[in-house]
């Protein structure tokens, strides 16, 4: 793959072996529904040794574009409701300046423009404050941050008792400004992302790799975005990553792999659907050529054979 739109992970990871191909229907149906229980016992075997952890209160959980924090976030709360507590998810986003203020800041340090990935967006101050009162107060105010306006538009009230959960979620949540804020009491983080490379013939598949074939087709499903412009931002998303999230993956109490041996497959009709609309003249033609040549080798799966709660139907 092209090295300026495909940047591989660094460390080992594990390659998994894709099926170029099934004996009928049945065994495609079981090769997904083996793939699903393999993730699911991962997921959930993750989720209960969280549960176990005393005196947990406060849970990061973090990871790149298109790793599943949805899912994820989702199995937690359930596991902890199970357990009769109550669960508060707070997005990291909510805790950004107004754009004003940013725009004035970014001024003084000589930029051009905002950059929304940058800790310095982030209050500091006041998300401090509200994770302190996590532990001091019975009822919590938390920023509703509007990225139509660029500013907070209100606060919402949150009752906090003393066996509550507040799950912090976003790309923010692994920098280590933040972790420092919420790692003063009793704290665990969560990361989730492809940690396996895919092996289909002769061609391998690498975790970034994966994450973009799934951007572009979550982007077209559900964000009525092409291709082309998913292609567009890729770099600055990439670089994001590299500078803020990968150094920090490892020092996360718990990593979970989110790699499935059937996406290509999945992804296929998607992908040929999303990067068939491109324009012969795009500047990423070259590299979408490349994507439609190496998944052709991937069997079609259709999404019907997911399960209800997928991961995967953060995508499809």
């Amino acid at each position: 793959m092209s090295a300026s739109v495909f940047r591989k992970e660094n460390g080992v990871r594990k390659i998994i072996k894709a099926p170029l191909g099934f004996e009928g229907g049945d065994e495609m149906a079981r090769f997904v529904n083996g793939c699903e229980k393999e993730f699911e016992k991962r997921l959930g075997d993750t989720v209960r040794s969280i549960g176990e952890i005393e005196e947990l209160r406060v849970i990061s959980l973090c990871g790149p574009t298109c790793s599943g924090k949805t899912t994820a976030a989702n199995k937690i709360i359930s596991e902890f409701r199970e357990q009769g507590r109550r669960v508060n998810v707070i997005s990291i986003d909510d805790f950004y300046y107004d754009k004003e203020i940013l725009r004035k800041k970014s001024q003084e340090r000589g930029e051009d423009g905002i950059d929304y990935d940058s800790v310095q967006t982030i209050d500091l101050p006041l998300l401090s404050e509200f994770v302190e009162n996590i532990f001091s107060s019975s009822e919590l105010y938390c920023p509703v941050f509007d990225f139509n306006s660029g500013a907070r538009t209100s606060y919402r009230k949150i009752e906090c008792g003393e066996n509550d959960i507040f799950i912090f979620e976003g790309i923010q949540a692994i920098y280590p400004e933040v972790t420092e804020l919420l790692g003063a009491h009793g704290y665990c983080s969560v990361y989730i992302s492809p940690r396996s490379a895919i092996s289909l013939g002769d061609r391998v598949l690498e975790p970034n790799e994966l994450r973009l074939l799934r951007r572009i087709v979550r982007d077209r499903n559900f964000r009525s975005t092409s291709a082309e412009f998913t292609f567009r931002i890729w770099e600055s998303v990439r670089e994001n990553e590299e500078n803020h999230i990968f150094p920090y993956a490892d020092s996360c109490l718990f990593n979970i792999d989110s790699t499935f041996a059937y996406e290509i497959g999945m992804l296929r009709p998607y992908l040929e659907t999303a990067l068939g609309e491109m324009a012969e003249d795009s500047l990423y033609r070259a590299e979408a050529e490349e994507i439609l040549d190496t998944i052709r080798y991937a069997e079609p799966i259709p999404t019907e054979l997911l399960s209800e709660n997928s991961l995967y139907r953060e995508f499809v």
